[in-house]
């Protein structure tokens, strides 16, 4: 009798042990268990940092976490040197999370560095708008006042691009239209307004949150929307590349969240459910979706991952057919 009680000891504080440990805790009473990285793969002041910043700020606020969660900015290669720093093998995955867009997935996607598939899909929490934007008071009061000019002088007009997927709306612009247009690369949308700005370039391409607050100052002004209808406020007068005639011209980024390397079912779900949270708040439903004209929808572990699968080699496979991925 008395071996059979100190096996039955001996397997209970082995389990004990076992959810102790990383990859099985207890996350409803020991996670977590240290700071957890947000990771912003972006400068800041660019959408991906406003994104991550607003979540942050609405998890204390609504004490959905009942520890701390810090926002670290690592900007650099499309969102890729951000990847490279969430599945850091030495880092730990439970406590790793990172924002995750169209862009940065399709960068990941054309990667051959950054192993997309160690990032754990956790949430997609929004849908983004892209636009194609100019400075106030220059000589393109419109969208047919850049193809005139880029027909007069092949090459002539510069458009700040901030990654792969800016890189690809500019070149189904110059496929679509027939016009040639030059992309020049920034690390953020903040640096391609501060260029469009000084004069360095004429255009950008840019997400709503990113340039509204230019165009409320009245220092920039929105040409044309890569949305499916027309946006509303600020941007309304823009017309859609379908109202222009080019309705294969068009796109929506979404906006989520990746868990890092290795993250356990468990803490996966947990997160699932903080950021179903997030988005059921008024502060983000008026101060992101509202503000900034995005979609405000949700998706769980599963559906995101088939998502993410499905959108990023389609955009993948639209550059290759364009000559942006060789």
């Amino acid at each position: 009798m008395r071996k059979k009680i100190l096996a039955l000891f001996l397997c209970v504080v082995s389990v004990g042990f076992v959810f102790a440990r990383g990859g099985t805790e207890k996350t409803s009473t020991k996670y977590p268990n240290r700071p957890v990285e947000f990771i912003a793969p972006a400068s800041p002041g660019g959408g991906t940092d406003i994104f991550c910043r607003l979540i942050v700020d609405i998890i204390q606020k609504n004490k959905l976490l009942d520890g701390n969660i810090i926002v670290v900015n690592k900007p650099g290669g499309g969102g890729t040197v951000g990847a490279a720093y969430a599945i850091d093998p030495n880092r730990d995955g439970n406590h790793t999370l990172i924002a995750l867009n169209g862009a940065q997935s399709l960068a990941l996607r054309a990667s051959t560095e950054v192993d997309v598939s160690k990032l754990t899909p956790v949430a997609v929490l929004a849908m983004d708008e892209v636009l194609f934007v100019g400075i106030s008071g220059s000589p393109y009061k419109n969208f047919n006042d850049v193809i005139n000019a880029a027909k007069a002088k092949p090459g002539s007009l510069s458009v700040g691009v901030a990654d792969n997927l800016d890189r690809l709306c500019v070149e189904l612009i110059k496929q679509q239209v027939g016009i040639d247009l030059n992309s020049v690369y920034f690390d953020s949308a903040g640096e391609i307004a501060t260029a469009m700005l000084g004069g360095h370039v004429a255009f950008g391409i840019m997400n709503p949150n990113e340039c509204i607050g230019q165009i409320q100052a009245k220092k920039m002004v929105p040409l044309a929307s890569f949305s499916e209808k027309r946006l509303e406020g600020d941007f309304a007068i823009a017309p859609t590349f379908a109202e222009l005639g080019y309705p294969s011209i068009k796109f929506k980024m979404f906006r989520g969240i990746m868990g890092g390397n290795n993250m356990s079912a468990e803490v996966q779900k947990y997160w699932a459910t903080v950021f179903e949270k997030v988005v059921s708040t008024e502060q983000w439903r008026n101060e992101y979706i509202k503000k900034n004209l995005l979609e405000g929808v949700y998706m769980g572990p599963e559906k995101f991952k088939s998502y993410l699968q499905e959108d990023s080699e389609k955009l993948y496979q639209m550059g290759k057919k364009i000559g942006l991925f060789k």
